[in-house]
């Protein structure tokens, strides 16, 4: 622990201490006279005597216990009451906005106002009375942050494939959304604590009814002032006691709510530097013997040496597991684990980033290097418009931070001292037109988010840029587009470019050196067979979807017989991803029918608990938040196991092993966290939780799209085998037309979410008959 965060909390915990055990510490009774009124501070008295001539320091140390103790179970209470409404209204917009009319009433009306009115009217209220002045004026703040803080947790893929497997709202709230906001519960806890204590202090100094007793801090405060040039000390003792626990509290929960809140994100940006661009040095990434072993031994990455320079592009290739993404952060100075130990050495822009402290590599990360990850969709605030998104981290010809400049180089309407023009400017080097500056990341595609993460990456300008799986989930046209926008970014000769990517084409175009870091199988492509047969599982009439008003889907049909797979294929924003969520019932704003096993499913959420049982289970796209990042693989399988499967408590054990055996994955990996698991085997650990439901149709929205060809091609041996062994039917997401080709019998093609071109997948894509199916082929 540091000796800042320790000077923080150890005068709080000495005061509270003192609180508790000031009765039994105490030399006199609280209400023992010992002198006469106001006098000064002697032996007998240290702290001098009261009005009434009681010892100071004996009313100190039995008055703090009780408005401590009212303070703490207000915090509790306000705050377990925020956060499960906060969470509530993550998942049910319509809570959301009666919260936000619960603060706009708080807004208006006095604090002062309501503790009078409540405690005058109800003479008898006591700590009730203070609970509910508490929840009437805090609660409405505080379930707004813990609102803001879930919704980002709300739009993961854990939380989806919950909701879509027919989880309870309590469930979703309580088990999936809560854990991961711990920081922001401690941290309101704390704060609630404060309020807590400021709460009962002014009711007790308004003499209103609390039920405390006399001898509280704020009526020592009260009832001593007249005394300040007598005896001060009467009401400054009291006055500093609840200054000290307010302040020392809100120093501990900032200290650790910083340090909750350090190494959290995908996106690893600090903001608020005004160096300039660096130079070639600066810009040189020198990787010499290093290698990365895990704190079981495990050999995490390595040996590996190469060096990166200004002007070029490294492409780091391997299958899924090798290290790629560890030696991506790596240069971040993010350790896998803890515990890793690293050996070699690892120098970025000059500088041995492993031993850099707190500050430095903050500042370093900021104005050094710029890094999208796998996932850059859960890296963007899902609040904030692509605008704000883009300016907040943008900088100017000069390398400083564009919030910096003065207003009145905004120009035509742009945010933070960047215009517009310069946004979209941006926007369009990654193939994104303006209207997107005015979208919520909730209302973009997978691929759309990818290139946005590319573009706040991109307005940095720093000097080593740092892109893992830049093409996972892109068509091939777009592809081809962002690998020209990654070329020019280097040959402008000021920049490093690292990216992974697997053995295709597309790397091998753009880089300069490719680094392989582990042995890639020999890629095998089957022909596609049909192994369904004529009994329809699932048919889906007229599914339209709108966004935020806007269209994205219209006229969707299709049927899917058991064990069938049909590919739905378009490029970013075609609208695969909405049909998914429709088909699993995530998506609200849509109209149409779906009918499984004959029998009519209303459009919506409210079906997954009656169907989750052999019904739709949804595979989300990005690995990375697939999986609660706070259970462990076997705790992740047990739920759908006992919910759904009926599987009682002593089968868990050989239940949890036949599904990771299923997925092809060692039984040992059931004790394992998410973030000791690749992408590949996040994805099979997501197919495993899917078919714990024993679905009828499994719905894969781009599971391959960021893993290597040969873990793709087992990832679809797998779902091939499923199909055939299960009678699983298949809707398979993907841009990858040679994952299509090989496992898909039927596809779909939509354009601006609209169906072109159906029917056998050979048929289609041997004789493409619209200009969106030909697209996708080149």
């Amino acid at each position: 622990m540091s000796m800042r965060r320790i000077a923080a909390v150890v005068p709080a915990v000495l005061i509270v201490a003192l609180a508790v055990l000031g009765p039994s510490l105490a030399s006199r009774g609280a209400e023992q006279p010992v002198g006469i009124p106001f006098a000064a501070p002697d032996d007998a008295a240290l702290l001098g005597t009261d009005r009434l001539g009681r010892d100071v320091l004996s009313r100190l140390l039995y008055g703090g216990w009780g408005l401590l103790l009212t303070a703490a179970v207000i915090a509790v209470v306000v705050t377990v009451v925020a956060s499960v409404l906060g969470a509530v209204a993550a998942l049910r917009p319509r809570v959301g906005a009666v919260i936000e009319l619960g603060t706009d009433f708080v807004i208006l009306l006095p604090a002062v106002l309501g503790i009078l009115l409540v405690l005058t009217s109800w003479p008898d209220a006591g700590v009730a009375g203070l609970i509910m002045i508490a929840l009437l004026f805090g609660a409405p703040y505080c379930a707004r942050v813990f609102a803001a803080a879930a919704a980002g947790v709300a739009t993961s893929g854990y939380v989806e494939a919950a909701q879509a497997s027919g989880e309870t709202l309590p469930h979703l709230v309580l088990r999936e959304m809560m854990p991961n906001l711990r920081e922001v519960f401690a941290a309101q806890l704390g704060l609630r604590f404060v309020a807590g204590v400021y709460l009962v202090a002014t009711a007790s100094f308004l003499q209103l009814p609390t039920t405390l007793g006399a001898t509280n801090w704020a009526v020592m405060v009260r009832d001593n002032t007249s005394g300040l040039l007598l005896n001060p000390w009467a009401a400054l003792a009291p006055s500093l006691a609840i200054a000290i626990v307010a302040v020392s509290v809100n120093l501990a929960v900032s200290e650790f709510g910083r340090a909750g809140a350090t190494g959290q994100h995908d996106d690893p940006i600090a903001s608020g530097d005004t160096s300039p661009l660096p130079d070639d040095a600066a810009s040189a990434v020198v990787v010499n013997s290093v290698v990365v072993v895990g704190s079981n031994g495990q050999k995490l990455l390595g040996p590996t040496t190469f060096t990166a320079g200004p002007g070029g592009v490294t492409a780091l290739t391997g299958p899924s597991g090798c290290g790629k993404t560890t030696l991506l952060r790596l240069l971040l100075g993010q350790l896998p684990e803890p515990n890793a130990r690293v050996e070699g050495t690892l120098m970025v822009a000059g500088k041995d980033v492993l031993t850099l402290g707190a500050a430095q590599l903050r500042t370093f990360r900021g104005d050094r290097i710029a890094y999208v990850g796998q996932d850059p969709g859960s890296a963007l605030n899902p609040l904030m418009r692509v605008r704000t998104l883009l300016a907040e981290v943008a900088r100017d010809d000069h390398g400083r931070p564009a919030h910096h400049r003065h207003a009145d180089a905004t120009g035509d309407g742009g945010l933070g001292g960047i215009s517009d023009a310069a946004l979209t400017a941006t926007l369009e080097r990654v193939g994104l037109s303006a209207e997107h500056l005015s979208r919520r990341p909730g209302e973009m595609s997978g691929g759309q988010l990818r290139r946005v993460a590319l573009a706040r990456a991109l307005v940095r300008r720093t000097g080593i840029l740092v892109l893992d799986e830049p093409f996972a989930g892109l068509h091939a046209a777009l592809r081809a587009e962002i690998a020209r926008v990654i070329a020019d970014i280097a040959a402008t000769g000021e920049v490093t470019v690292l990216l992974t990517g697997h053995d295709t084409d597309t790397v091998h175009s753009i880089a300069d050196q490719v680094v392989e870091l582990g042995s890639v199988g020999a890629r095998e492509i089957r022909a596609a067979a049909d192994t369904g047969n004529e009994h329809i599982v699932m048919r889906a009439k007229g599914i339209e979807a709108s966004i935020a008003g806007r269209p994205v889907l219209s006229g969707i049909d299709f049927e899917l017989a058991t064990g069938s797979a049909l590919a739905v294929v378009g490029a970013s924003g075609a609208g695969k991803t909405t049909l998914a969520r429709v088909l699993a019932g995530l998506h609200r704003d849509a109209t149409g029918s779906v009918e499984l096993h004959g029998a009519a499913l209303p459009i919506g959420a409210a079906r997954r608990a009656r169907y989750a049982g052999n019904g739709i289970q949804l595979v989300t796209q990005n690995p990375k938040s697939a999986l609660n990042p706070r259970r462990t693989v076997a705790q992740t399988l047990e739920r759908p196991l006992r919910r759904i499967g009926k599987v009682p408590k002593a089968q868990l054990h050989e239940q949890i092993t036949a599904l990771l055996t299923s997925v092809d994955l060692d039984p040992a990996f059931a004790s394992r966290y998410p973030h000791e698991l690749s992408g590949g085997q996040r994805q099979r650990v997501a197919l495993a939780r899917a078919l714990a439901a024993d679905p009828a149709v499994l719905l894969c929205d781009e599971i391959t799209a960021a893993l290597d060809h040969a873990t793709a091609d087992s990832i679809m041996a797998l779902l091939d085998r499923i199909r055939i062994e299960r009678g699983t039917a298949l809707v398979l997401i993907t841009h990858d037309m040679a994952v299509v080709a090989a496992h898909c019998p039927r596809i779909l093609v939509l354009d601006h979410g609209d169906p072109v071109e159906s029917g056998p997948t050979a048929t289609v894509l041997a004789d493409p008959e619209h200009a969106a199916t030909r697209e996708l082929l080149h």
